[in-house]
């Protein structure tokens, strides 16, 4: 084609070719232009019906006239082959500039903005491109971009681009929908804008895969590693930016272009504002909190354990009211009072005046107060979370960073004879102060009043609407306490509570009760740190009781609290929170409770992690957040991602137990035993009572047979200042026979560790641990009525401690009557069961599908055990040993051996809590893999695992048929192999 004339174009060189098409350089002798020369593949020209959809493509694409889309100038046909004569752009891909050089972020930005003007243009003619890909992507040697080949463009409502299954365009960059064959919409191209971004950032894609079908299962299961493990400048907005436009469902994505390149602009002109001096803006969102029954949760969080009975749907918030305007308009900072006689302020004096101010200041509905926590945050992002007096510049850029209209700086003068306060009301963007303030206390006067009088001349000083002045201005101590002393320790319970020391937490909230009993913010961080449920409620009744000495803010977690702790109306407790968000849209604690409440509740880890994101967006070195990122990437099945997070909470905290026990449970999960008992012991070494590292070593000790070490870490708990922890230490310590075999004994401990617990008049669930493990043993040594009656107490236990569970062992009950014979009654109490299951709770009815299976195992309808089984576990909210054990059985019986397999791996595999709770299951689990391999033809992994479970079983009691059958087995394949 080299030199020949195509009409009125003479072809200069060939430049390029892909899946649609041969791509020349050829010069326009009529209008003396360079121009590309787009041909249809000969093999393709000669198929009319790709023939024709060329044509309809390329006319679609000849619609668009934009800077930054090449330009189609004319569609001909020459020698029975189809062509496009195209503007011809002169620089390189995006794909050989990022092969070739480190592109700043600045460029990058300028990159994407171009993009999305050009995708923007796209969309408004009804075209979608469907091949956006870096390849695709041309940027000039002035920086230009030209979104190049809308060769595979096609009109909204034109026939499907695809026939037979057939894919067009590169894999990697497809969407979900895309890849799957599904039709397609604009969303689909931002979903690859999205790849191509990440691409940019990272220098490599998001989805990876050795062939085609690798990759689309990538894009469609798997999660991409995130932005800043490859990119440290990258800032955690634009890693959100990027995991919005890459969300696998397209109704979370962003739904229109121009929203994403408004996000993308903002961080644009951040940058500007460090070029220039000022400080970046950071895009703020709503806030969250979390917590597992085991898995211990970040910090920082305003309601740990309300959340964990919340049921929040996806909802819009809706912000738009005349005050909520105003309140953003009138947007002020206040900055921590410098203690000047007492400059490391012992008493936390400058911390009182602050947070107090800033509770007082925030009731009213025309004036946005900036957090304590937002500013903490902004703080750290800096590097100056340790420091208290901050001088005027470092100020102005923290007011800035909140987005503060005006700020308040601070001073104690003098504390006695009388206290005097000095400040200064500073217009942030001018610099200018509007006003200062010098308030002096009465003799003995309390420091609520003398706050109260400075509220009243900074608001005499703000320019807030008429309206403002018409609000009730309670007195401080009306919506805190009157005590000095409970502020004091409240306060030093939260510095406790924020780094996850749960009893040091409790022991502060405690004296602050005792110096003010009506005190109610500390009744409710109590019902977030009691671990009985019956205390938890009647720390929240006391909450309740005194929650009109509370803000607004806290009386709306006060009463999301009541509505899920007391009340059981989740419902309820959606409203609260949507109240809170729209009222106060900057706390990153709401967005910490969505995701907690999508991964926990709604099981949905997909949308948490959205939410998790948005945390760090607010605050990058959120604790939390990458906590909560860490675990939730693990249930993904993204096990990188989730060390990277978990590595990330180390970084920020290395000197606190919590992020070592969570990389060590991260460990566990995923068979690495060894690296989680140094990670848990590091988490002991840190904080020698933090005894949820102690328990899970007693555990992981367990499962590694070191029965020595096992009982010393169990003794450590045994030896705890806590009642509870000490009775827990005590059931444990029946694990270590149990796991071995040894019945008899294990009765002993247990009733030695019964006798303990009366005389500590301990009730409740430490009861209830200790009983199910009777019942268990009742069950191997075939001793049913004495297993029913275990299971009846603790049911009736499990109804007082929570009545709203419809549960509560009832499940355990009925696998017991199942498995005694008596089918019937077991059937009756499973349709009670679910009946109670959609009357208090739907989201449970994984346990009535579960004893659904059990009961259908008995009754040998060994199909419909398993699909019940497998119903099970698609409703089950996180990994369940007990589901999964009795689904490995039901595998094994139906013949499903593949299945039977590598259930019984997996189970084996992870080493958790649930799987040290059940000890009997735990060692059968190895006799029922062996039978699995045996049946599936292994011989030499048959042998191993059976000579493992009678190692573990090697000295237990005498008459255990599962031992007997075992040995017989194994010496049968010996004697074959």
């Amino acid at each position: 084609m080299i030199g020949k004339n195509v009409s009125h174009h003479k072809i200069l060189e060939k430049i390029g070719e892909g899946g649609m098409g041969v791509v020349y350089k050829a010069q326009d002798t009529k209008l003396d232009r360079i121009v590309a020369l787009k041909f249809l593949p000969q093999y393709l020209s000669s198929d009319p019906s790709e023939k024709e959809r060329f044509f309809h493509e390329a006319k679609a694409a000849s619609a668009l006239n934009h800077p930054n889309i090449t330009t189609i100038y004319t569609i001909d046909e020459f020698d029975g082959q189809v062509y496009i004569a195209m503007e011809y752009v002169e620089g390189k891909t995006l794909k050989k500039l990022i092969e070739t050089e480190a592109i700043p972020l600045k460029k990058i930005l300028d990159i994407s903005i171009q993009m999305c003007d050009g995708l923007a243009a796209a969309r408004e003619k009804g075209v979608i491109h469907r091949d956006i890909k870096s390849d695709n992507i041309m940027v000039t040697s002035k920086g230009q971009v030209k979104i190049m080949d809308f060769g595979l463009a096609k009109l909204k409502g034109a026939t499907k681009l695809t026939k037979a299954g057939t894919t067009l365009g590169t894999a990697a960059y497809m969407s979900p929908e895309q890849a799957s064959g599904e039709e397609v919409d604009h969303r689909s191209d931002i979903f690859s804008f999205g790849v191509v971004m990440y691409e940019l950032l990272t220098g490599q894609l998001p989805f990876k895969g050795e062939h085609q079908s690798a990759v689309i299962y990538s894009i469609l299961n798997e999660e991409p590693q995130p932005v800043a493990r490859f990119n440290n400048k990258v800032s955690p907005e634009i890693d959100r930016i990027v995991f919005k436009a890459l969300a696998k469902d397209k109704e979370e994505r962003y739904q229109h272009i121009e929203d994403l390149q408004a996000d993308l602009r903002k961080e644009r002109k951040s940058l500007e504002y460090v070029r220039t001096g000022q400080v970046t803006s950071q895009v703020l969102q709503a806030k969250p909190k979390k917590k597992l029954l085991r898995i211990l949760v970040p910090a920082s969080i305003i309601t740990i354990a309300i959340l964990l009975f919340l049921i929040l749907q996806p909802f819009k918030v809706e912000v738009g009211t005349e005050q909520k305007a105003i309140a953003e308009q009138n947007s002020l900072a206040i900055m921590y009072f410098e203690n000047i006689v007492d400059r490391e302020d012992k008493e936390r004096l400058g911390e009182i005046v602050t947070n107090l101010l800033i509770t007082d200041l925030s009731e009213s509905q025309y004036m946005n107060v900036v957090s304590s926590q937002r500013l903490f945050d902004i703080l750290k992002l800096m590097g100056k979370e340790e420091v208290k007096a901050i001088d005027r510049d470092m100020a102005t850029q923290v007011a800035q960073k909140a987005r503060a209209r005006w700020m308040l700086l601070g001073s104690i003068l003098q504390l006695e004879p009388e206290v005097v306060l000095t400040s200064q009301l500073v217009e942030v963007k001018s610099g200018n102060v509007i006003s200062s303030q010098r308030i002096t206390g009465e003799p003995k006067e309390k420091i609520f009043s003398i706050i109260d009088k400075l509220t009243v001349e900074i608001r005499k000083d703000l320019t807030l609407p008429s309206e403002a002045k018409q609000e009730k201005d309670p007195q401080v101590a009306d919506v805190t306490t009157h005590s000095p002393e409970a502020y004091r320790f409240y306060l030093e319970g939260l510095d406790y509570q924020h780094k996850l020391y749960t009893r040091e937490a409790t022991e502060s909230f405690e004296k602050a009760i005792k110096h003010d009993s009506t005190f109610a913010m500390a009744y409710f961080w109590l019902a977030q740190m009691k671990g009985e449920l019956a205390e938890k409620k009647e720390m929240a009744a006391k909450a309740v009781k005194y929650a009109g000495k509370t803000s607004q803010r806290e009386q709306l977690y006060i009463k999301a609290m009541e509505a899920a702790l007391i009340d059981g109306k989740n419902e309820q407790v959606v409203e609260y929170l949507k109240k809170l968000v729209e009222r106060y849209p900057h706390e990153k604690q709401a967005w910490l409770g969505l995701g907690i409440n999508y991964r926990n509740q709604l099981n949905q880890p997909q949308n948490a992690l959205q939410c998790f994101r948005k945390v760090i967006a607010i605050d990058s070195n959120d604790k939390s957040a990458y906590n909560l990122l860490s675990y939730t990437y693990d249930e993904l099945g993204n096990f990188d991602s989730s060390l990277w997070a978990i590595n990330k909470y180390i970084e920020l905290a290395p000197e606190e137990a919590n992020p070592y026990d969570s990389r060590a449970d991260l460990y566990a999960y995923n068979g690495r035993l060894e690296q989680a008992i140094e990670s848990y012991k590091k988490a002991v070494e840190i904080k020698p009572d933090f005894y949820p590292s102690v328990e899970k070593l007693g555990h992981m000790y367990l499962f590694r047979r070191d029965y020595i070490q096992a009982e010393n870490y169990y003794q450590k708990l045994v030896s705890s200042q806590e009642k509870n922890t000490r009775s827990f230490g005590r059931s444990y310590l029946a694990l270590i026979p149990i796991y071995q075999g040894k019945f008899n004994q294990a009765m002993q401990i247990l009733d030695q560790g019964q006798a303990a617990d009366r005389i500590e008049k301990l009730e409740g669930w430490t009861e209830i641990h200790k009983r199910v493990l009777k019942s268990t043993i009742h069950v191997q040594k075939n001793d049913f009525n004495s297993a029913i009656k275990e299971a009846e107490i603790c049911m009736k236990i499990g109804a007082k401690l929570d009545p709203n569970d419809p549960v509560q062992f009832k499940d355990f009950y009925i696998y017991l009557l199942a498995t005694s014979g008596d089918v019937k009654k077991a059937e009756e109490v499973a349709k009670s069961l679910k009946e109670e299951i959609e009357k208090k709770d739907k989201k449970k009815v994984y346990s009535y599908w579960f004893i659904a299976s059990l009961i259908e195992r008995v009754k040998n309808n060994k199909k419909a055990a398993v699909d019940y089984s497998e119903k099970a576990v698609r409703q089950l909210p996180k990994a369940d040993f007990t589901v999964n054990y009795f689904l490995g059985q039901a595998y094994l019986e139906t013949g499903r051996l593949d299945e039977a397999v590598v259930g019984l791996e997996k189970l084996l595999n992870r080493y958790d809590e649930e799987r040290a709770y059940n000890p009997i299951w735990a060692a059968k689990a190895y006799y029922f893999l062996a039978q699995a391999y045996e049946k599936s033809g292994w011989k030499q992994k048959a042998i191993e695992k059976y000579q493992e479970f009678l190692d573990i079983w090697k000295e237990a009691d005498p008459g255990i048929p599962e031992v007997a059958d075992a040995k017989q087995r194994l010496a049968k394949l010996k004697a074959g192999a």
